[in-house]
């Protein structure tokens, strides 16, 4: 027992610390460069009725198949199935995820009068898309596939999934950040992809045991990972997300069809059982089940038709069938009140999603030339309350698109700095200067306080590297400065005077350009307040937050081995999960499940830390 309680209290420390630190920073995924990973259970939900604009529907399933070349064998794998979903609704709701086709084949005009929808998932298919040290050609097989699907005639691809996401760690930060929130050579884009793992645990209170758990008490559906260090996954959170400001993120559900036949042989019916079981799940929590499954011989058409035959016995039309271009439509259409999270050129829309009154759902901001204003969602009443930036009608805009088709970042960030506003916007540009505190379901505009007259966010549309962090778990941001010139942190005082603390940051955020410097903030020794990792070719530091001092402090004088966090100021293909930090480009390929890891404890320098890259 002596032995026992320890463990048990470190392991309470470590959960609550997480919490504190997930509390305090609810909205710097807004301002991170990039994090395909950051929602988890106790994020803010974007549940199917805030969404899906048609009363009664609780929960949607799109059914993705995956790697299509010949739609000879596709029409006769998928015909059952869209038989059977025709009958239920009258359409075909099936997304194919291709890889090459001729864009006037016959076949394909037929199944877009289905109702299918012809998505991408690159030419060739490569296993990781990043590999061989070569991320043009990552680029290319991408950008071709792209602009194939926009070449079939009446075809509008929406979405993309990265090769064998299921089976390796093969999406990337880089890939995302690089490709997938980019445009091809001839303009072509997509709005979302179906890449990342959602993966429900016993962990989540939503859920009863007697879905997450089997017969014998063990996880249901973690035994469908494929190793142990695969990290392309979400917990419990069976939601659309943001990556990047400008791509959907629609997880996947565990399990698919190749998930089954790895573990216990293709056509076994335990797959069918656990995929609608995970549907389940996904009904309870109101969310999105992503499908995926192949014609590869390990799950036969008629048990996808079961799948389905369940599903709709039990739920009716509780659950919506849809294509992945049918959610981002409806999601266009009755969430973002038609302003898209991209552009007409592609950019960067003005579209932020965060959790307004710190209610538990998603809301939305949206800030461009055309519109400035706050949806909020009423869940008793299952409806959206439009609400003006500011009762003076001085609305917000977070980007300039330039006929040219470039995006002005104008440098509004987000944080919580009063303690009357659940959320607080701080900007400081050439056109505005103010904090919009939300406050009783209202904006607040006020006038920046002159001790903040030198804070500038952006200056001609570069980011000056102005982070709001609650650093000491206080509930309130500091206002972090961190750029080539200047480095400080203010913190708001008990007579509400903002006031630099001695203890100044000691790395810039952003680097002369405004770009990626390859400063990350994370709670590397767990506690509570969030550490200072940089790896930039230049700088490969470590500062830990000291609460005395009321900021960093380096961890050692020596040069940790960090792996790069940018190269040239671009994201290299890292984050952190799992008190491990993460990297995957097209250099880690060949490492021992196509990432090189490094554990929080190996970054500290402790003398048991073990080598992870290594193993």
């Amino acid at each position: 027992m002596r032995l026992i309680l320890p463990v048990l209290f470190a392991a309470w420390a470590c959960v609550f610390c997480g919490v504190l630190s997930a509390q305090t920073n609810a909205l710097t995924y807004l301002d991170e460069f990039l994090d395909p990973y950051y929602p988890g259970i106790d994020f803010p939900k974007l549940t199917t009725p805030q969404w899906i604009g048609e009363p009664g529907v609780d929960a949607v399933v799109t059914l993705g198949i995956d790697d299509m070349r010949d739609t000879a064998k596709y029409e006769a794998y998928l015909r059952p199935i869209l038989d059977r979903l025709n009958a239920i609704d009258g359409r075909a709701a099936v997304s194919i995820m291709t890889c090459q086709v001729d864009p006037n084949d016959p076949q394909l005009q037929a199944w877009l009068a289905e109702g299918l929808s012809l998505e991408t998932h690159t030419v060739d298919h490569p296993c990781p898309c990043l590999q061989g040290n070569d991320f043009a050609k990552a680029k290319s097989t991408y950008d071709r596939c792209v602009d194939v699907m926009f070449a079939i005639p009446g075809n509008q691809p929406v979405a993309f999934r990265f090769p064998c996401m299921d089976s390796k760690n093969t999406p990337s930060p880089r890939a995302f950040a690089e490709i997938v929130n980019t445009t091809t050579d001839k303009g072509n884009f997509l709005q979302a992809s179906s890449s990342v793992e959602c993966l429900f645990t016993s962990a989540d209170p939503m859920l009863p045991k007697s879905i997450t758990l089997n017969e014998n008490g063990q996880e249901r559906f973690r035994r469908y990972l494929p190793f142990p260090s695969f990290v392309n996954k979400v917990d419990n959170y069976p939601y659309p997300y943001v990556i990047g400001k400008t791509c959907w993120e629609f997880p996947c559900t565990v399990p698919d069809d190749w998930h089954g036949q790895n573990i216990q042989q293709p056509y076994n019916p335990k797959t069918v059982d656990d995929l609608v079981a995970a549907i389940d799940a996904t009904v309870i929590k109101k969310g999105i089940a992503n499908i995926v499954f192949h014609p590869h011989n390990w799950l036969r058409p008629d048990q996808m038709v079961t799948v389905i035959d369940r599903v709709n016995a039990r739920y009716g039309k509780r659950v919506k069938f849809l294509t992945f271009k049918e959610c981002v439509q409806r999601i266009n259409q009755n969430l973002l009140s038609g302003h898209p999270i991209r552009s007409s050129a592609g950019g960067d829309n003005g579209v932020r999603i965060l959790d307004l009154n710190q209610d538990g759902f998603l809301d939305v901001l949206i800030g461009n030339q055309q519109r400035q204003v706050a949806r909020v969602w009423q869940p008793e009443t299952n409806n959206w309350r439009d609400v003006e930036f500011a009762s003076d009608s001085h609305g917000v805009q977070f980007v300039d698109n330039r006929e040219s088709g470039d995006v002005v970042d104008l440098g509004v960030k987000f944080g919580r700095l009063s303690s009357r506003a659940t959320v607080s916007l701080l900007v400081s540009n050439e056109r505005e200067r103010a904090i919009y505190d939300f406050i009783d379901g209202n904006f607040v505009r006020i006038a920046l306080p002159s001790e903040l007259s030198d804070v500038r966010t952006s200056v001609n549309g570069i980011d000056q590297g102005v982070r709001l962090r609650d650093l000491d778990g206080d509930g309130l941001s500091e206002i972090i400065v961190a750029n080539p010139v200047t480095k400080r942190i203010l913190k708001l005082g008990a007579t509400g005077i903002w006031a630099e603390r001695e203890s100044p940051m000691l790395v810039a955020i952003v680097d002369d350009r405004g770009q990626d410097n390859g400063v990350r903030f994370v709670d590397l020794n767990h506690d509570g307040h969030d550490d200072l990792i940089v790896s930039n070719g230049e700088e490969s530091s470590i500062h830990l937050y000291d609460s005395e001092l009321g900021g960093f402090t380096p961890q050692n004088s020596d040069k940790p081995d960090l792996p790069l966090i940018v190269r040239d100021s671009k994201n290299n293909g890292v984050w952190f999960a799992e008190d491990h930090l993460w990297v995957q480009n097209e250099d880690t390929n060949r490492l021992p499940d196509g990432v090189d890891r490094r554990s929080f404890s190996q970054l500290l320098g402790e003398p048991d830390a073990q080598l992870d890259s290594a193993k």
